[in-house]
């Protein structure tokens, strides 16, 4: 349960954090989308990165008994499948997935579910829901 506790206050901190920047940053963001749609070698570095560090939480942390130990391991499930995705799709392919999250909605939706998600885990992880 401590690896599960270090995860949820980890991937929770980074979550809010990097949520609330895209919060309050979508012109920013939407810029380096762009860039990041454009530069294959990019999409490809963010692919490894990500599929190592979701590789590094399934590996670590395969556990499906209780609700934050299965939301721990679907995130890097997740993670590993995205990276993957970054690591073998075309370039076309990644520019239409960020292009059909371009509206303001949907980004808006992708943030703020996201911040819930890091206020879960946070929270669980820091004891505050006990």
């Amino acid at each position: 349960m401590e690896t599960t506790l270090f995860l949820a206050k980890f991937l929770g901190l980074f979550s809010i954090i990097f949520s609330v920047a895209i919060i309050l940053r979508r012109k920013m963001i939407v810029h380096l989308l762009k860039e990041f749609v454009r530069d294959r070698a990019l999409a490809f570095m963010v692919g490894i990165a990500e599929m190592a560090a979701g590789l590094l939480v399934v590996l670590y942390h395969f556990k499906w008994d209780n609700t934050l130990e299965s939301a721990i391991s679907i995130l890097g499930i997740a993670m590993v499948l995205e990276g993957t995705f970054y690591l073998f799709a075309r370039q076309k392919t990644i520019k239409k997935l960020v292009h059909s999250m371009d509206s303001v909605s949907g980004y808006y939706f992708f943030a703020v579910l996201y911040l819930i998600l890091g206020v879960y885990l946070a929270y669980t992880g820091f004891g505050l829901g006990a």
